[in-house]
């Protein structure tokens, strides 16, 4: 090899080593990490469906997955929710809709001469803490441990559903779903296990001592729901118009009656009788008597 040729090749060798970033005493690179909680599967809201037509095309289920604009349906398209006609609980427990954020695969699923309607496989289950909307960004939360003596202090982890984002707030507001004492304070015990806490929010600016960070505000939070025994199924609600309570999914004709709105805050429940069944309250019996 010339001189010259030699020259050049180090010259380029040169030049394409010193392209790269520089990391000193002053400079970091940082990757974010894949997150466990946040990237695998995905995570649903689902919602009944109430519209009056024949089962199965109608009485199943709408589903939306969080944090985006747009799920991947059954059929292979993206729309805002998804229809599918049946829930597949596998171990998990049956949870009530609306209510319910549900992690699992929607999964192509035919019904006869009806075609390809869709399920939903799911994987986890969690309850929402009362019947208000959700609103904002759907995060899972856990204790990260951290105790400080001032104030801000970032003492949660932040995994938001359906993406392998991470962030941290100094604390987590769940007055804005409007849950009872006794469910707020089991809440905040759920971040310190391995489950953690789903919360729908937004993040708020606050500041003290230590200077300004981000906490929490949440909207609504759910609870992991456990996995069901054998022979303690629980009772839930179900049928085209969710008029129906039972420990299994039960395909109904799709007619409206008016007694059938008395049912939709009726408490779904195993009887004495050992049959799941509604709970005959004084306000059913008054609402059922009024239509």
């Amino acid at each position: 090899m010339s001189a010259a040729v030699l020259t050049a090749v180090l010259i380029l060798f040169s030049i394409s080593v010193g392209a790269g970033p520089k990391i000193g005493p002053s400079s970091s690179v940082s990757a974010a990490s894949p997150n466990p909680l946040g990237n695998t599967s995905s995570y649903y809201t689902v919602r009944p469906d109430l519209r009056r037509c024949v089962s199965p095309l109608c009485g199943g289920y709408w589903v939306k997955r969080v944090n985006h604009a747009f799920t991947l349906c059954a059929n292979g398209r993206r729309w805002a929710e998804c229809y599918v006609a049946e829930i597949e609980w596998g171990e998990q427990t049956p949870t009530e809709t609306p209510g319910a954020l549900l992690r699992g695969t929607i999964v192509a699923k035919h019904f006869g001469r009806f075609g390809n309607l869709g399920a939903l496989q799911v994987t986890e289950s969690w309850q929402a803490a009362t019947d208000r909307k959700p609103a904002g960004v759907f995060y899972r939360l856990t204790d990260s441990g951290i105790r400080c003596i001032t104030y801000p202090c970032l003492t949660i982890e932040a995994a938001k559903l359906n993406s392998s984002v991470q962030s941290k707030f100094a604390g987590v507001k769940l007055g804005g779903a409007g849950a009872k004492q006794d469910l707020v304070a089991e809440a905040m015990r759920a971040m310190s296990e391995a489950a953690g806490l789903i919360v729908a929010g937004l993040p708020a600016q606050v500041s003290g001592p230590a200077g300004r960070a981000s906490e929490l505000k949440a909207a609504q939070f759910y609870s992991r729901v456990g996995k069901q025994t054998s022979g303690s199924k629980p009772c839930f609600r179900t049928g085209c118009s969710s008029h129906v309570c039972a420990d299994e999914n039960v395909i109904t004709t799709c007619e409206w009656r008016e007694e059938y709105a008395c049912y939709q805050k009726a408490k779904c429940e195993r009887q004495a009788n050992g049959k799941c069944g509604f709970t005959m309250t004084p306000e059913l019996q008054a609402c059922l008597k009024g239509k």
